[in-house]
């Protein structure tokens, strides 16, 4: 009668070709996982600007994105007016809070430029104006780990405009370039 099963030699052979699989793989795996930590960073910030640039509209109102140094940002607006135009709903009910990078084992640096900005001021029309503070308004958000080699992301605010870019491709055509 004939047993079923593995041998011993088959069962190590099988276990030394997986684990020399997963040391492989180790590297691109902590890669996918800072790439996808330095996105889900930028994303959280890119909804920020986006919110206070859709409020603004939404409300004919200057609204404010303030950046923390503590990871968080705010939007609110820069006169807080209740109910002004008496359309029953208050013109900036209370400030919106958020979170710009993704909990994990990583620490996300996000670099302002200029340097020392802190905030952008959004009008009515969703343009960017001048901070009532007198305050650089920011222009450039440059997300990236501060260890690894994961890629580097950037959100350009320009006019009335807010969108992501990858500042290490330069192909011509290539919806990714900053411009």
């Amino acid at each position: 009668m004939r047993a079923y099963g593995f041998t011993l030699v088959e069962l190590v052979v099988t276990l030394t070709i997986l684990t020399i699989l997963l040391a492989m793989a180790a590297p691109s795996f902590r890669e996918m996982l800072l790439n996808f930590q330095i996105r889900s960073a930028a994303e959280g910030l890119n909804t920020g600007l986006q919110i206070a640039r859709a409020e603004a509209i939404r409300r004919n109102v200057n609204v404010v994105f303030t950046l923390s140094s503590n990871a968080t940002w705010t939007v609110g607006c820069q006169v807080v007016v209740a109910d002004a135009d008496n359309d029953g709903v208050e013109d900036c009910p209370e400030v919106i809070q958020g979170k710009q990078s993704a909990e994990g084992a990583v620490s996300i640096n996000v670099e302002v430029v200029p340097a020392g900005a802190h905030s952008v001021t959004f009008n009515g029309l969703g343009r960017v104006t001048f901070n009532n503070d007198g305050s650089n308004v920011m222009r450039q958000l440059d997300i990236a780990a501060n260890e690894g080699n994961g890629r580097n992301l950037r959100i350009l605010i320009r006019g009335g405009s807010v969108h992501f870019c990858d500042p290490s491709i330069s192909t011509v055509g290539d919806p990714r370039v900053c411009a």
